[in-house]
């Protein structure tokens, strides 16, 4: 019976993901992960975290500061994430998000609904959407 390992350590996170890494190079599969942030007097006030994997960009987590919002910059950083994305030859980018957080956001910036999972908090009904764009 696997053991269950609740919070994961960021060592065997990293020793996971390299064996992954080293399995997927035998088969060609390349991985880039990258991020970009953006700061002011020296204060992180948003983030994109991202990989590049058989031409597809993946975004993972975008985060804005709640001073920071409604500015444009979390548009700014989707740019710069589609912009290395393209650079890297990435032919469609891919992200998912929650019915609660920000689909109307990424329907804005041209991406298109592939998918649907329902699932429920303790506040109701959630929905996780995952959408994609041709870059």
């Amino acid at each position: 019976m696997p053991q269950l390992v609740q919070p994961i350590p960021p060592d065997l996170a990293a020793m996971l993901a390299a064996g992954l890494a080293q399995a997927n190079a035998t088969h060609a599969i390349m991985r880039e992960d990258f991020g970009f942030i953006e700061s002011v007097d020296g204060r992180t006030i948003g983030g994109i975290t991202a990989s590049i994997s058989f031409g597809v960009l993946f975004i993972g987590n975008i985060w804005v500061a709640p001073d920071h919002r409604g500015q444009g910059l979390g548009q700014t950083l989707m740019a710069a994430a589609e912009a290395h994305g393209r650079e890297r030859d990435a032919k469609t980018a891919c992200v998912d998000t929650l019915s609660t957080q920000a689909p109307e956001f990424y329907r804005g910036l041209g991406y298109h609904e592939f998918g649907r999972v329902g699932g429920a908090t303790t506040k109701g009904p959630v929905d996780r959407i995952w959408f994609r764009k041709t870059l």
